[in-house]
């Protein structure tokens, strides 16, 4: 489908996007209660921190963090208890803190400078200046949030050559939390998603030649702020292996080789991987990885609570059948709205940048605690933004089976899956959050 014909839409695919979100995040941030979303506390702490000359007690980690822990019920689940009145309108006591700013990490990017909060930062520094309550200053960091999510997405859906529709489906529905909470998963998104989309361009590209100085620039900007995000997104740099302006002059010189210097090179790459493993199994243990691996994420009878929470793409507290159906709705556009073909290497490559990642985090959380128990840290919101490195590999589906859809059946599925989605977790967020007072989200 040619995208200049999206113009032909009344409401193209960025308008939509940045109308909706802004509606629907200005609702999830008042219809959730305070500090009820996942690790809430935290990245309010660091948000707020990040403008304070004095760093209260009152909004250090470990406080916030218990207001969390109440916030979403606790052990019991209820928060009958909790007053979301006086979250909202008792004023937090500051002392006489000033305002300075910090760059501190909190140790969750690569460099030791926190960006990722400064969006939400800049929020709650403007809610503390005008009511300077636990539950104002939350919402002065979900509504900055909220705003920078909604013009970086608007710009980069206009800019991507990708079907547009399909990035409004996948923008929208797994970060839907995330745009009610100061998280820093906002500004790591973001970054992510430049990096994907221009990976995704170059892939067409089949030499450095051809590459623009301002491409040049784009692409090594969204490579360096891989490392301002958090730390699992670099795992996305392995999709660059599979970039024909990296493997074809390689190829092209492997072909020219004699024969004698392709078996050395042979040679040195497997004694390489071997080596690698080597490594790799003094440190971890090669066959009790694999065995802790299988039995927390791919053995339904072992996996517990993992079999939900590695694999939902829309929010814990929707039925299953929702992210059933949404995935399928994503695979059928990613098929039929953008007609690319890439080579072979290029979508096998792309498509194990999510395994890659998948592995990495758990090998990092596996340091620390090697038994067979659940691995609950790893879930699938670190892996749901990496969905997007299988549309080379669906995209090549779609061209071999000619699978075509119209651009105005595009746009409906693209809109009422996504508006239902956010439709019906509202409901359920309010309906939980302030009529049954218990917990209204699901962390993913």
């Amino acid at each position: 489908m040619n995208i200049a014909n999206n113009k032909k839409l009344k409401l193209p695919a960025e308008k939509f996007f940045i109308i909706v979100v802004l509606i629907f995040g200005v609702l999830a941030t008042f219809l959730t209660p305070p500090m009820s979303t996942g690790d809430e506390g935290y990245h309010l702490s660091y948000a707020y921190n990040q403008f304070s000359s004095t760093h209260p007690e009152v909004m250090s980690k470990p406080s916030l963090r218990v207001m969390e822990n109440e916030a979403i019920g606790g052990v019991t689940g209820s928060t009958a208890a909790i007053s979301i009145k006086d979250t909202i309108f008792k004023k937090v006591d500051l002392g006489n803190d000033g305002i300075r700013f910090n760059l501190t990490s909190n140790g969750n990017s690569f460099v030791p400078i926190n960006l990722m909060h400064l969006p939400a930062s800049v929020g709650v520094l403007i809610a503390r200046l005008i009511y300077p309550s636990i539950g104002v200053m939350d919402y002065g960091g979900r509504l900055a949030n909220l705003l920078f999510f909604a013009l970086c997405f608007y710009f980069i859906i206009k800019k991507s050559k990708q079907g547009k529709w399909l990035m409004v489906m996948l923008f929208t529905v797994p970060y839907l939390m995330k745009i009610a909470s100061p998280s820093y998963d906002i500004f790591s998104f973001i970054v992510f998603a430049m990096f994907a989309l221009n990976f995704l361009e170059l892939t067409q590209i089949k030499s450095f030649k051809e590459l623009s100085k301002k491409q040049r620039l784009y692409t090594l900007a969204t490579v360096l702020l891989l490392f301002f995000a958090k730390k699992n997104y670099v795992f996305s740099l392995f999709a660059l292996v599979g970039l024909p302006m990296f493997y074809r002059p390689l190829v092209a010189h492997f072909k020219k080789m004699k024969t004698v210097t392709k078996w050395l090179a042979a040679l040195t790459v497997a004694s390489l991987i071997v080596g690698a493993l080597v490594v790799f199994n003094e440190k971890f243990g090669l066959v009790h990885f694999t065995k802790v691996f299988f039995n927390n994420y791919l053995n339904f009878a072992t996996m517990g609570t993992n079999a939900r929470r590695m694999w939902m793409i829309t929010p814990m507290n929707l039925p299953d059948f929702f992210n059933i159906i949404w995935i399928l709705l994503f695979c059928w556009v990613a098929m039929g709205e953008f007609r690319q073909v890439y080579p072979k290497w290029t979508a096998w490559t792309s498509g194990m940048t999510y395994f890659i990642n998948w592995v990495g985090i758990f090998a990092g959380i596996y340091v620390g605690q090697r038994t067979l128990s659940a691995f609950d840290e790893l879930s699938g919101r670190y892996l749901q933004p990496f969905i997007i490195f299988f549309l080379p590999a669906l995209q090549n589906l779609g061209a071999k089976y000619n699978i075509q859809l119209s651009e105005k059946t595009v746009a409906n599925i693209a809109k009422v899956s996504t508006i239902t989605i956010m439709v019906l977790y509202l409901l359920i967020v309010f309906y939980r959050g302030f009529i049954l007072r218990v917990k209204p989200t699901g962390v993913v």
